[in-house]
C-alpha cells in the first residue's frame, strides 16, 4: 500500500494554483520530483500536477526508485541503439512479476512487425544492467478514429460548452468522398503559450495521410453540433505537433469560453491537471491503478497502464526524417476507429467541490490484436511545449 498525500488539502482551487507544497528539488519543468523529507527508505514524489504545482505527493520505496530510473535509464539507451531497426517500432517499459519495495517492478519491451526484420530482436539483450528486458513480434499499433454532441451548459451562461471527448470531424468538406472524411474525438482543454485551446489528434486534421506532417488554418476546424446530420465550423487548426499526434484547435471568439475544461459523461468533475511522468510510473506499478477514457466510438472505457514511456517509431518519414512519437502510454481500456483524440485520464475526490481530472493521455493509437488505447503523454507534452492542462493562467 503506498501512502498519497492530497497537496490540495484544505487549500482553495485559486490559493492552489499559486503554491507549491512543501520545500521540495524541482525538476522538469518546474514541477518537485522529491519533497524534503526523505527517511533513506522512502521517497515522497510528485504524481498529480497542475501546471508547474504540485497536487499529490507519493511515499515509495527508495530502492523501487532507483529500480524503475534506472528501467528508464536502460530503455533510453536501448532506444537510441534499436529504435527504427529492421521492425522495430516500439521501445518501453512495463511491469513484470516481481516486487520492488511494495510495488510491481519494471522491465523494458523491445517491439517489431511483419512489415519489416524481425529478426533483428535476436540481437536484443535480455537484461541491461539488471533489468529485465521482453522482446515481442507485435504488428505496428495503428491510427484510430459514442460521443455525437453532448455540450452541456456548465458555467450557467446558457451557452452550450464544448467538452473533452466529444466527437469531432478533421476536414471541412462533410459531403465530399467519405473516403476523404476522417473523424476523431476532442481531447480536452489546454493552454499553450496563456492561450486556450482544445486538443486533439494530428491526423485527423490531416486527413489520415501518413506523410504530412499536418495541416494547419481555416479548413480543418469542425465539429459536430446536434447530431450526425449536423456540423459547425469550431474554429482554425492553429498548431501541430507531429511527436504527440497532436494539434491545436483555436476556436475563435464568441466561441472562446465555451471551451471548458470538463469531460463528457464525468458529471461534477474537471480537468485540473496532469498525470506527472512518476506518477505514470507509480500508476503502472500499482496492483489497482484504475484510469479512464473518452471516445467517440467505445464511449466511457476504463483500464489500467499496460506501457509506458513508449518511443514509437510510425513508420512514416516527414522530409525524409522517420517520423516518432514521444513517451506513450498504453492503456487497457479499448480504442477504436473513431476515438483518436479521445482523453484517457485518473478522476480524485475532492470533498470541497467537483472531483479533479487528470489528464494521463491523449489517445491516437490502438494495437492491432487487442485494441488497447496509446498515445503521448500529457506529461511530454507539457515539457517539451509547455501544454497545460487545466491549469488556467487567468483564474
Amino acid at each position: 500500500m503506498i501512502e498519497r498525500t492530497d497537496s490540495t488539502a484544505g487549500v482553495s482551487r485559486r490559493r492552489v494554483l499559486g503554491t507549491v507544497t512543501g520545500a521540495a528539488v524541482s525538476g522538469v519543468a518546474g514541477v518537485p520530483t522529491a519533497v524534503v523529507g526523505d527517511s533513506g527508505r522512502k521517497k515522497r514524489i510528485t504524481t498529480l500536477a497542475s501546471g508547474d504545482e504540485s497536487r499529490e505527493t507519493v511515499s515509495v520505496s527508495q530502492r523501487w526508485y532507483r529500480h524503475k530510473e534506472r528501467a528508464i535509464q536502460v530503455k533510453q539507451a536501448l532506444t537510441e541503439q534499436y529504435s527504427g531497426r529492421g521492425g522495430i517500432h516500439s521501445v518501453g517499459i512495463e511491469t513484470n512479476e516481481t516486487t520492488v519495495g511494495n510495488l510491481h517492478g519494471k522491465r523494458v519491451y523491445v517491439a517489431a512487425s511483419s512489415d519489416g526484420d524481425v529478426s533483428v530482436l535476436d540481437d536484443v539483450p535480455s537484461s541491461v544492467d539488471g533489468v529485465p528486458v521482453r522482446t515481442a513480434r507485435e504488428e505496428r499499433p495503428g491510427k484510430t478514429d459514442c460521443y455525437n454532441d453532448q455540450r452541456e451548459d456548465v458555467d450557467g451562461d446558457s451557452e452550450n460548452e464544448y467538452l473533452g471527448g466529444m466527437a469531432f470531424e478533421g476536414m471541412k468538406n462533410l459531403n465530399s468522398d467519405p473516403e476523404t472524411v476522417q473523424s476523431g474525438t476532442l481531447c480536452c482543454r489546454v493552454y499553450y503559450n496563456n492561450t486556450r485551446y482544445m486538443l486533439t489528434s494530428r491526423h485527423v486534421i490531416s486527413g489520415g495521410v501518413c506523410n504530412v506532417p499536418g495541416i494547419t488554418g481555416d479548413s480543418y476546424g469542425w465539429g459536430r453540433s446536434g447530431d450526425d446530420d449536423q456540423t459547425e465550423y469550431l474554429g482554425d487548426v492553429e498548431a501541430v505537433f507531429t511527436k504527440y499526434d497532436a494539434a491545436l484547435l483555436s476556436i475563435r471568439f464568441p466561441k472562446y469560453d465555451d471551451i471548458s475544461n470538463r469531460i463528457v459523461g464525468e458529471s461534477n468533475a474537471e480537468v485540473v491537471g496532469r498525470v506527472t511522468g512518476d506518477g505514470i510510473d507509480v500508476l503502472q506499478s500499482e496492483p489497482a491503478g484504475k484510469t479512464y477514457k473518452r471516445g467517440r466510438t467505445t464511449c466511457k472505457q476504463s483500464g489500467t497502464i499496460q506501457k509506458a514511456r513508449i518511443h514509437f517509431d510510425t513508420g512514416c518519414f516527414f522530409d525524409e526524417e522517420p517520423q516518432e512519437e514521444l513517451r506513450q502510454v498504453r492503456t487497457s481500456a479499448t480504442q477504436k476507429d473513431g476515438d483518436s483524440g479521445g482523453v484517457g485520464y485518473v478522476r480524485r475526490n475532492d470533498s470541497s467541490g467537483p472531483d479533479d481530472l487528470y489528464v494521463l493521455h491523449m489517445t491516437t493509437r490502438a494495437t492491432v490484436n487487442d485494441n488497447e488505447a496509446q498515445g503521448s503523454s500529457a506529461q511530454v507534452m507539457h515539457e517539451r511545449n509547455g501544454f497545460s492542462f487545466g491549469y488556467d493562467p487567468f483564474y
